[in-house]
């Protein structure tokens, strides 16, 4: 707004003034506010004593001449300035050095990794300024902080309970803790702070691989969640920080370690998202693809708990919501890729975005089609979906962590390339057996009160027996934790459910070869899972495990899908990880014998 605009409504409203010149101001009169000199005194033969009185409160804004002239009105509206902290702190967070050091690191590589396929106000805007303000989020940030970077180490590192900083600095998050809950008790803390910290409890535990207590912190935050809701109506501000929530719920679902099952209820089920026409952003999608698949392992978790919940209103309800959402989602969702603006199209996070949710979306695509047909032909349901599973790896290999090609798998292909989804096909209401048959993955040890090490997750090369010199190692490729979606999930569930000699074995190098961690979701341990499911089917001796490039060898006697009959087939899969033996100990149901014991060393 100029000062022609501002003059103009002032005159329209007749508003009192402190801008005419000394002369006008001190006879009380309307002045004209010519400069130097106004008309009304030279007209009138008075000496018009100017504007030095404005001069010196005036700046180049005319918002600053506006707020002088009346200071409740025609203010021009300015960028609020933050009360806290700025959207980037640069300010210290701790007079600690090590503090100071641990959260820089967080800023510069934790961050950017946990945030590489979507865009995050939350951790890189809220989390970052409520660390300078809250201390049991700062210390909560700098326990991730640590913990993340032992894991980017290449050497196992000795931890010493108290003495641990990773250890010590969750300790002192938790104590701060009780101080935050103790205060949204009594109303002076708003819910977000106190969810924030959950979910910062939720990844340190994750991490640490302590399931039981990263369960208990994701039950409270979405309890404490629900009850805000149904108090005081749904805030703003606190639907992004549920969105993470709800991500972390889809995960447990997803990974149930036998000594903390997820717990399925009748009297809690998810809410099903109502899919727009149009999508405008990536994390649209996404929030609403998080939503359908917890209503999808929600309907296939309560059946396995309570087969009779089929019968059941409110599971029939959700089913058939989550049936009509599911494929509106899939409209929707091609609706924006084709929409997309060039920027968008070039953009490499947007697009490796895009990519993870037609991964998950494919993958999602899959297990209602043959859940569809699972009464009827078992495990051979998965056989037509070959195309599909096909195209989990192509767009996965398409990612950019991909850093190791399965190039061999590529020219030994014999499936479809064909990259289409089935069609849809009017399912049978039945339980898709995912949650189990989806087996529990390892995770790094726990961080007891006690010195333990870090276990070697990479697995030891087997010897060479050439006579000639050796070739010095590379160096081992960092490990890197992420609480996003990623491709692992949809991998392990193509090793074990596509029979496809081929794409099968291409699914398990790439889950070899990038070495992350999805919440709980580890892809050396899903892989170590995966492999034992693999040679269980196929009748591979024991003693088989991948080469250099990760690639398991070919069996003689499978060639293709159909060589793997229903007898063979492993239909679910239990796991219990013990952390203190570095094993896994897997229960595998199906095949030759029924059932099969397996103890897995990572």
């Amino acid at each position: 707004m100029d000062e022609t605009k501002l003059r103009q409504l002032e005159r329209q409203y007749k508003l009192r003034v402190k801008t005419g010149c000394d002369t006008c101001r001190l006879r009380r009169v309307k002045c004209d506010e010519t400069k130097p000199e106004c008309l009304r005194c030279t007209k009138s033969g008075r000496n018009c004593g100017g504007y030095k009185h404005v001069t010196k409160f005036r700046s180049n804004s005319p918002s600053a001449a506006a707020s002088y002239r009346n200071p409740s009105f025609l203010v021009v509206p300015q960028k609020t300035r933050p009360t806290s902290v700025p959207r980037s702190p640069v300010r210290s967070v701790s007079p600690e050095s090590t503090e100071c050091r641990s959260f820089h690191y967080f800023q510069t590589h934790t961050l950017p990794q946990w945030t590489e396929y979507f865009d995050s106000g939350i951790w890189n805007i809220m989390i970052l300024q409520l660390s300078h303000v809250e201390p049991a989020i700062k210390h909560g940030v700098l326990a991730l902080s640590a913990l993340h970077e032992r894991f980017e180490k290449t050497k196992p590192m000795l931890q010493s309970g108290t003495h641990d900083f990773a250890f010590a600095q969750y300790m002192a998050a938790v104590k701060h803790s009780n101080e935050l809950l103790t205060a949204h008790r009594e109303g002076r803390v708003d819910v977000e702070k106190v969810l924030v910290a959950c979910i910062i409890f939720t990844c340190y535990e994750n991490l640490a691989g302590n399931y039981v207590a990263a369960n208990m912190h994701l039950r409270n935050g979405i309890r404490i969640l629900n009850q805000h809701r149904l108090g005081t109506g749904t805030r703003p501000q606190a639907e992004p920080i549920a969105d993470i929530l709800f991500r972390f719920d889809f995960q447990a679902m997803a990974f149930s370690d036998n000594a903390s099952p997820y717990e399925y209820s009748l009297d809690n089920p998810p809410e099903y998202p109502i899919i727009p026409l149009v999508y405008t952003s990536v994390s649209d999608a996404r929030k609403d693809l998080i939503d359908l698949l917890r209503c999808m392992m929600w309907i296939s978790g309560i059946v396995n708990v309570d087969p009779g919940a089929m019968q059941n209103p409110t599971w029939l309800l959700l089913y058939t919501q989550f049936m009509a959402s599911f494929s509106a989602w899939e409209m929707t969702f091609e609706q924006y890729q084709h929409m997309m603006l060039l920027t968008e199209q070039v953009n490499t996070k947007i697009h490796s975005g895009i990519t993870l949710l037609q991964i998950y979306g494919t993958m999602a695509r899959i297990i209602v089609s043959a859940g569809s047909t699972s009464p009827i032909n078992g495990e051979l349901s998965w056989d037509p979906l070959l195309p599909s599973f096909t195209r989990i790896l192509d767009l996965a290999e398409s990612l950019p962590i991909q850093t190791q090609t399965t190039s061999r798998a590529r020219s030994v292909s014999s499936s479809s390339t064909s990259s289409t989804s089935p069609p849809y096909i009017s399912p049978i209401p039945s339980p898709f057996q995912l949650s189990r048959s989806l087996a529990n993955t390892p995770s790094p040890p726990a961080f007891p009160s006690t010195p333990s090490f870090f276990p070697d997750l990479h697995p030891t090369p087997p010897p060479t027996h050439s006579s000639g010199p050796q070739t010095p190692a590379k160096p081992r490729p960092s490990f890197t934790p992420s609480f996003e979606l990623s491709p692992i999930l949809p991998l392990f569930l193509t090793t074990c459910r596509c029979r496809d000699p081929v794409v099968r074995r291409r699914a398990l190098a790439l889950l070899f070869s990038c070495r992350r961690r999805e919440g709980v979701w580890d892809s050396h341990g899903a892989g170590l899972v995966a492999l034992e499911v693999l040679k269980l089917e196929e009748g591979l001796p024991e003693s088989v495990s991948p080469g250099p490039d990760h690639w398991v060898p070919l069996s003689a006697r499978v060639r293709d899908a159909g060589q793997v009959g229903e007898a063979r087939r492993i239909k679910d899969v239990f796991v219990r990880v013990d952390m203190e033996k570095r094993r896994i100990e897997g229960v595998f149901v199906g095949g030759v014998g029924g059932e099969v014991r397996k103890n897995v060393k990572f």
